[in-house]
């Protein structure tokens, strides 16, 4: 241990080029192990954990959605394959307000009496809600624990107390356990538990928005539950064939994370990238160890003739090599620290170093001494102990099967690199062209507000006038605030959707049932079309004489207008939504409007392309989206925004604001996140791949001082010289790209069946990789070859 520690202080250079390139590549696996062990690998924190699943809707056109409340109960009461099932519905807003203080907005999750019980988790303090208090749609509520520590100061009298949700007195129950504060559970932290108010809704079962949670019974399998589902399905669609034709059910594990089946994808596919930045760095290390090991090799000739065992001279470098793994885990663990914090900033999730994390790192350390010391400790092993000592031996310990061997794990990272490069080359190009589409519309320059609308006050045909009177009142005071050039409200914004729903045409044969045509809309205020720079086509604009008392009208897009009226004129035509509600409501075309694209049609090729729009006054939805375009900076108006609500309806409170580009980003937050990481690590990849071929052809100009000079002296030109080493160079670039091409392809044929909405497809990404992988290795070798063009000959030919 002393010898090997002498051995790494004495060469100062090579232990500290190893320990950073060991520190980078521990470091980069350590952090995608924490990202895979915190997503995927964790188990929940739950009862009985195994037995918990969701069950979802599988709906013809969109695939897994969220269950009607009706198919709920039909299912809870008709299930065999379950202890019990409950229906939760996360992330709504909801405007929480206490005695003399404005309301603000806070998430929850809304659940029905039992959620908690079939979750497997105890209130921390009260107790949970009651299926009489149900029944009854009783309003109590319980809070996070997190919410109670930093509102009430964890004030145990917290129980009993009454605030206000959504405008209604609600009584505090209960404090829900920490455990229920981890945002990768409900897609965020949850303030409030409340219960739903099903018994409003048991009937509906057009639209569904309830999660379904169970445990699956005792001894039954997956494959059984899902049986039993499937039975289940068959029923409904028999018995309610308007609307569960096509409809099934699947039953699916309690997930661990917020980001679905792309997620867990692509967690893997950073893991597994990560891994070969580590195989890089053991081979650049290996590389290393066998260059100095060269040097070495008239000390190892001598341990050799007195008689050193080969297992114990091999131990020795192993050693050296396990002594520099260690350092360079503890400093890898310095760097997945800063690196974890960089990824939560994205995330919204920590990434702690714990036990397992830890634990990882430690052998994933031992694992890399494995890998890069074995070979070079091998080699010194199997030394010719009498061509060592000989005289003037130095230079033949550069035999030919070592220089092939360390030119052969050159091309190897090569290929690497490659595979890395292609791989980030596809994110970066992919996501370029994603958010830089032609949408249609206009996203700079604006904010936007949402408001959940009190029902109490503005939900029902009888507050209609309620309704009206707020969005006219609203937009005047959007349009006074200072800086705004225009002004509507909507019941939702491009940057994530509106509604769809199916429709059916004047003077047409309706079609079966479940294959009805579908349409997304939205309903929008005059002004909308100047917010986001829209034009029509034909007709009018919407007025504010669309009303809720005058003739229902619609704008249609192009594609909506060639659809459904091929050949003919669009303007005074009728088509119908068919909603939940049972009542047909036919609406006559008064414009038709250039298409235009919604950011969440890039995430779902299912999606309808088709699309509307209604007078807000006619169907404003449950809430309002304020929308501004400004002159300058849109983020400066988010607190006027607050203010103008706040002095308009004091009840009410802002949801959420951002700026359309905020908005849009968030969206894309996720794949902005993968591209920043997969270009870092593909950079390390190609920045250790140009040091390992750096150092070879390096070693190689070392070795052939004696040589040079005597070209040199016989007259040889130094670009004669440079040009002896950069083709070398050349060769080990162009071998290592054609290497590399098999993995690079593999790459991109995976991620493009992960990924089918990115638009990556782009046949220069392996062509542009390639190309910036050979350039860097051609600097990297005309550095050292350079250098060798400077050497005096009589310098060359006293180098012995």
């Amino acid at each position: 241990m002393k010898h090997a520690l002498r051995q790494l202080i004495s060469h100062p250079g090579f232990t500290i080029v190893a320990l950073i390139t060991l520190a980078l590549g521990i470091g980069i696996n350590t952090t995608a192990f924490s990202v895979l062990d915190r997503l995927l690998l964790q188990g929940l924190p739950f009862r009985d954990p195994s037995s918990l699943v969701q069950v979802w809707t599988k709906h013809p056109r969109y695939g897994r959605v969220p269950t009607a409340p009706a198919d709920f109960f039909d299912l809870k009461e008709q299930n065999t394959v379950f202890t019990d099932l409950a229906a939760y519905q996360p992330w709504q807003e909801t405007s929480y307000a206490e005695t003399g203080k404005p309301p603000v907005q806070e998430g929850t999750v809304m659940m029905t009496a039992n959620f908690l019980s079939v979750l497997g988790a105890v209130p921390e303090l009260g107790r949970a809600p009651t299926e009489k208090e149900s029944k009854s749609n009783a309003f109590v509520c319980l809070i996070s624990d997190r919410f109670w520590r930093q509102q009430f100061s964890a004030d145990p009298k917290v129980i009993g107390r009454v605030v206000r949700l959504n405008n209604r007195p609600s009584t505090i129950i209960g404090v829900t356990p920490p455990f229920l504060d981890d945002p990768g559970l409900f897609n965020g932290r949850p303030s409030f538990f409340y219960l739903d108010p099903v018994t409003e809704s048991r009937t509906m079962r057009k639209v569904g928005w309830e999660v379904v949670l169970g445990r699956i019974k005792p001894g039954l399998s997956m494959a059984q539950a899902q049986a039993g589902l499937d039975v289940i399905a068959k029923r409904l669609e028999h018995d309610y064939p308007d609307t569960n034709a096509g409809r099934g059910l699947q039953v699916i594990a309690f997930p661990t994370n917020q980001f679905g089946d792309d997620g867990v994808h692509l967690t893997w596919t950073i893991a597994a990238l990560s891994s070969l930045v580590l195989l890089i760095a053991c081979i650049n290390l290996a590389n290393l160890q066998i260059v100095r090991t060269t040097g070495r090799s008239h000390e190892v000739a001598i341990r050799l003739a007195l008689g050193c065992p080969k297992w114990r001279l091999m131990g020795m470098f192993i050693l050296e090599s396990a002594i520099m793994s260690v350092v360079g885990g503890a400093l890898g663990l310095l760097f997945a620290i800063w690196s974890n914090a960089f990824i939560s900033q994205f995330l919204g999730l920590d990434f702690p170093l714990n036990f397992q994390v830890i634990v990882f790192t430690f052998l994933i350390s031992l694992l890399t001494a494995v890998l890069f010391g074995t070979v070079p400790a091998w080699m010194a092993a199997r030394s010719d102990v009498g061509a060592r000592l000989k005289a003037n031996a130095r230079g033949s310990t550069s035999d030919r099967s070592r220089r092939w061997l360390s030119q052969g794990l050159v091309l190897l990272e090569l290929a690497l690199a490659l595979t890395l490069l292609t791989g980030a080359g596809f994110f970066v190009s992919g996501i370029y062209r994603l958010t830089h589409r032609d949408l249609g519309w206009n996203p700079s320059h604006e904010t936007i507000g949402v408001i959940p609308l009190d029902q109490d006050h503005f939900g029902g045909d009888q507050n209609r006038d309620n309704v009206e009177e707020f969005g006219r009142q609203a937009r005047e005071r959007l349009r006074v605030l200072p800086g705004v050039q225009a002004a509507a409200i909507s019941d939702g914004s491009p940057s994530w959707g509106g509604r769809t729903h199916a429709f059916i045409v004047e003077g047409r044969p309706p079609p079966k049932k479940g294959q009805e045509p579908e349409a997304g809309f939205f309903s929008v205020s005059p002004g909308w079309f100047e917010v986001f720079g829209m034009h029509l086509v034909q007709g009018r604009e919407f007025t504010d004489a669309d009303t809720y008392h005058s003739l229902p009208v619609a704008i249609v897009d192009e594609s909506m207008a060639k659809a459904l009226w091929p050949g003919e004129a669009a303007l005074g035509k009728r088509f119908a939504g068919t909603g939940e509600e049972d009542k047909t409501v036919w609406m006559e075309v008064v414009g038709v409007m250039r298409d235009f694209k919604g950011v969440q049609e890039f995430f779902n090729p299912t999606m309808t392309r088709l699309r509307y729009l209604r007078p807000w006054a006619q169907d404003p939805g449950q809430a309002v989206t304020l929308m501004v375009r400004t002159s300058g900076p849109p983020g400066t108006l988010k607190e006027p925004l607050r203010k103008a609500i706040a002095a308009l309806q004091p009840t009410l409170a802002l949801a959420y604001d951002a700026t359309i580009d905020e908005d849009m980003a968030s969206t894309y937050s996720y794949f902005t996140f993968l591209r920043r990481v997969l270009g870092q690590i593909a950079v390390l990849g190609l920045l250790l791949s140009a040091i390992g071929i750096y150092g070879v052809v390096a070693n190689l100009a070392n070795e052939r001082t004696k040589e040079i000079g005597i070209r040199m002296a016989l007259g040889a030109q130094p670009a004669s010289i440079l040009w002896m080493f950069l083709r070398n160079g050349v060769l080990l670039a162009a071998s290592g790209a054609l290497l590399g091409l098999a993995g690079a392809y593999t790459v991109l044929v995976v991620l493009e069946r992960m990924l089918p909405y990115l638009p990556g497809k782009n046949p220069w990404a392996v062509t542009g990789a390639a190309a910036v992988l050979f350039a860097v290795a051609i600097f990297a070798c005309w550095l050292p070859a350079r250098r060798t063009t400077r050497v005096s000959p009589m310098v060359a030919l006293r180098v012995e």
